[in-house]
């Protein structure tokens, strides 16, 4: 179905002086069709070593002229039997299959030259269109500027995001149901910790549990500690570190459920922790709860970022990461960024993220992560992963 608003994206558009937008990465292409074929990237190459899977969504900023999806001719299939609502589907290449081609080494195909025909019929061959630079490729963006030697393409990432920003009623259902379903796993897995277990095969539990639920494991990370580590330059991804007594069990988990994800961050502890640690964590927790009532309609969220950082005063703990948290949407981190370096100012429909972080340091490093998703609401915030408890103890 259309993800996003039509009248937006045109008006938008048309104040950028732009006459189409070309999606090329996957995450925007899926946004702009609802669309996703889990090898339509860059780096799944084809049989000839020239051309590599790639696929491209169009949507026109005058709303008479039909959007188009341009994909690999092995995508066919899976395009058919999704139907999404662009119905201006092409396709290039012979396809992956050698019985589909009637000979031996068939031309390997040009997405772009589907590109420029769909822009021909349309009559934009002289306009100005929008594409990608960050993910489009230097190798496409050549074959663009040759088929299409009359147009000005521009950089089309600041009408998407400005676009993506604000999630429609479907994007927001879609949301919380990932968040719901993520605080349910987290829990089922929590309850399920034993001393020995170690943080890959949690990790793995996570992944099972999220399957036997119809949705993706986007990522988790797993870490017990403190566990002699330094962690100034980062956490280790999971290892086979086991769980013992007196630790924190810290989970950043991350599905995704029909294309959008969840952003979940918590920290227990496992048997009895320290007053040092419990102290660290209730901390943590307060600024959560402070912050919460600040996410609403109308808060520019440099500000956020400036509230936060009041509540590190003589705490003797200072901020982890840069920002105070961001947005969720198609990916895990995307605008706009609670930072002070960010203008936006939330309006309903922003998904975003709090999440205050610092970094315990007796007996080596953890990090005190809380991370809560919120949708901006008319009148405040709906609190999406409010089914997992920030207590220490659950």
């Amino acid at each position: 179905m259309k993800l996003f608003d039509s009248a937006r994206a045109s008006e938008l558009m048309e104040a950028a002086g732009v006459d189409c937008i070309i999606a090329s990465s996957k995450h925007n292409v899926a946004y702009l069709s609802d669309y996703w074929h889990m090898v339509s990237d860059d780096f799944y190459v084809l049989w000839d070593l020239s051309v590599t899977h790639k696929t491209f969504c169009g949507v026109p900023a005058d709303p008479g002229k039909d959007a188009f999806i341009v994909a690999g001719a092995s995508e066919k299939t899976t395009l058919e039997r999704d139907d999404p609502w662009i119905k201006d589907r092409r396709y290039w290449g012979p396809g992956y299959y050698i019985q589909t081609w009637g000979g031996e080494k068939p031309d390997p195909g040009d997405p772009t030259e589907e590109v420029a025909a769909a822009l021909a019929e349309r009559g934009l061959t002289n306009g100005t269109i929008a594409v990608e630079r960050r993910y489009l490729g230097v190798g496409y963006f050549d074959q663009l500027v040759e088929r299409l030697p009359n147009v000005k393409f521009v950089d089309a990432e600041d009408i998407l995001w400005k676009l993506r920003k604000v999630k429609s009623a479907e994007e927001q259902r879609r949301l919380r149901v990932c968040c719901q379903q993520t605080a349910e796993v987290w829990l089922e897995v929590m309850h399920e910790a034993e001393a020995g277990v170690t943080e890959l095969e949690m990790m793995h539990q996570f992944t099972a549990k999220f399957a036997g639920r119809g949705m993706e494991p986007e990522r988790t990370y797993v870490i017990f500690g403190p566990a002699g580590l330094d962690l100034k330059n980062g956490s280790p991804v999971p290892s086979n570190n086991p769980l013992k007594e007196g630790q924190f069990i810290r989970i950043d988990v991350q599905g995704r459920y029909e294309g959008y994800v969840s952003n979940m961050s918590r920290v227990i502890g496992f048997g009895e922790v320290t007053p040092e640690m419990r102290s660290v964590q209730a901390l943590v927790k307060d600024m959560v709860e402070t912050l919460i009532p600040e996410v609403k309609p109308g808060m520019p969220v440099r500000e956020i970022r400036r509230k936060e950082l009041k509540l590190y005063e003589g705490t003797g703990f200072t901020p982890v990461v840069p920002y105070t948290g961001h947005g969720v949407g198609r990916v895990v981190h995307e605008p706009p960024y609670l930072m002070e370096d960010d203008a936006t100012i939330l309006e309903p429909g922003m998904s975003v993220t709090l999440e205050p972080t610092v970094n315990y340091q007796a007996d080596g490093d953890i990090f005190i992560s809380l991370e809560d998703q919120f949708i901006v609401t008319e009148n405040g915030a709906e609190y999406l992963t409010k089914d997992a408890p920030l207590d220490l103890y659950v």
